[in-house]
């Protein structure tokens, strides 16, 4: 009773004592622009309430250093902060909060990226007066209620355009993004809403048919927007490939990747992986200079990597792995037994010292499946995890474990989500598929 009681005492405490601080603390609602091109200075409007004593903006990671800051003094609805951006500043999302005389704010998000920024300028709502811009930039804007944003490029044949979003990862009002690329005539050359690289925010590509101009979209899946509906628009002519694989590698070692769904094709480059396992770790292609404004998950992992060897679509023909466990499994489920996106498996043993399997898979659409033979010894405890869409690729695995007599002893779809995963007590010596 005394060990039940005492945390509901010192939690009825602590609120009690906080109900006054959490009155004056400081509201911070949003920051504009909503990014800035890393290597640059900025001069970013911090909004809220309660912000005239602002002392301090604490990012929560190194590569933004704050210059300057000047609080309203006479609203307190906001303060003007300058930053400076590290040339070599991570790309991508950063941490941010306010503090002032009284408290710290809520957490928000920035975002570094590495393209120079515009801002988009109306009217651009209609398809016969969009807003031109120059390729291999980013512009934010806003989407208002039933707005639609039109921006228009020049190409030539051959060259390849790619527009991708952060919308819905600004982490701000619920704007879920709708991109196209329609040409001169209006035709629709290609449209997206939700990808599975980039979750509910989204991404386009095409390779230019002719020479002329065309027109990029933006606007909400279903007409919605606000005041509050900032996005960031990366256009330019950097690769932008939906996968990788691998999709997984071991720490430490240098990994050749092939990039798939790209509309100029596929291509490969070889990577260093970092000395340790990271799960926030990313791959960033490179092609004739130039990087996409964000990378593709990778595993790295202190398994080795057995790639399948195809064909291996029946227990009979599976790709078969003789050394010890933990073990890696790469594959690519598709619709012919080529290339499309891919899936990677590990099994490995779920105890302290047991080993475990993992299997990352890149996607495809199809009825493909892949084997993988390993051996295991009975009392084993083994995790058999796959990891496809957490990777961000298409697929929906389904796990379905094999004994050595060849029957069915264990099959998942999903566990926490569309990944498979099987915990399995291995229950006699021999091959397992």
């Amino acid at each position: 009773m005394t060990r039940t009681r005492t945390p509901l005492l010192l939690l009825t405490l602590i609120a009690l004592g906080a109900l006054p601080a959490l009155a004056a603390s400081p509201v911070l609602s949003r920051i504009t622009p909503r990014g800035a091109q890393r290597g640059t200075e900025a001069v970013l409007t911090f909004t809220g309430q309660r912000l005239s004593d602002t002392l301090e903006i604490l990012f929560y990671e190194p590569g933004i250093t704050v210059t300057k800051i000047e609080p309203d003094a006479k609203t307190g609805t906001k303060a003007t902060v300058t930053v400076k951006v590290a040339p070599d500043a991570r790309l991508g999302e950063y941490g941010v909060r306010l503090r002032t005389g009284t408290g710290v704010s809520e957490f928000r998000t920035f975002w570094v990226g590495r393209l120079p920024v515009s801002a988009e300028k109306e009217p651009n709502s209609e398809f016969k007066s969009p807003q031109p811009i120059e390729l291999n930039t980013t512009v934010q804007g806003v989407i208002e209620n039933e707005d639609q944003d039109f921006f228009v490029v020049t190409l030539k044949k051959g060259q390849r355009v790619t527009a991708e979003i952060e919308g819905m990862r600004l982490a701000g009002a619920m704007f879920d993004p709708y991109l196209a690329i329609l040409d001169e005539n209006r035709f629709e050359l290609t449209a997206a809403d939700d990808t599975a690289l980039l979750k509910q925010d989204t991404v386009v590509s095409i390779v230019a048919p002719k020479d002329g101009k065309y027109v990029i979209q933006v606007r909400d899946s279903s007409f919605g927007g606000s005041g509050d509906a900032h996005y960031r628009l990366h256009v330019g002519t950097f690769p932008r490939p939906r996968v990788a694989y691998p999709l997984g590698g071991p720490a430490g070692e240098a990994v050749a990747v092939k990039f798939l769904g790209d509309a100029a094709g596929p291509f490969s480059q070889t990577f260093k992986l970092p000395a340790k396992a990271d799960p926030h770790f990313e791959l960033y292609a490179e092609q004739d200079g130039q990087a996409p404004p964000s990378g593709n998950p990778f595993r790295v992992s202190e398994f080795p990597n057995v790639l399948e060897a195809e064909p291996n679509d029946s227990i009979k023909t599976a790709t078969t792995y003789t050394g010890p466990l933990p073990v890696a499994f790469n594959g690519i489920i598709s619709e012919q037994p080529s290339e499309t996106p891919a899936v990677a498996a590990s099994a490995a043993p779920a105890k302290a010292g047991d080993p475990k399997v993992s299997a990352s898979a890149s996607t495809a659409i199809g009825g493909d499946s892949d084997f993988f033979k390993f051996k295991a010894q009975k009392g084993q405890v083994l995790e058999i995890n796959v990891f496809a869409r957490r990777l961000r690729t298409p697929l929906d695995p389904v796990l379905t474990v094999y004994g050595p007599t060849g029957s069915q002893i264990a099959t998942n779809d999903d566990t926490g989500g569309p990944d498979a995963y099987v915990r399995l007590a291995v229950p006699a010596d021999g091959e397992y598929a």
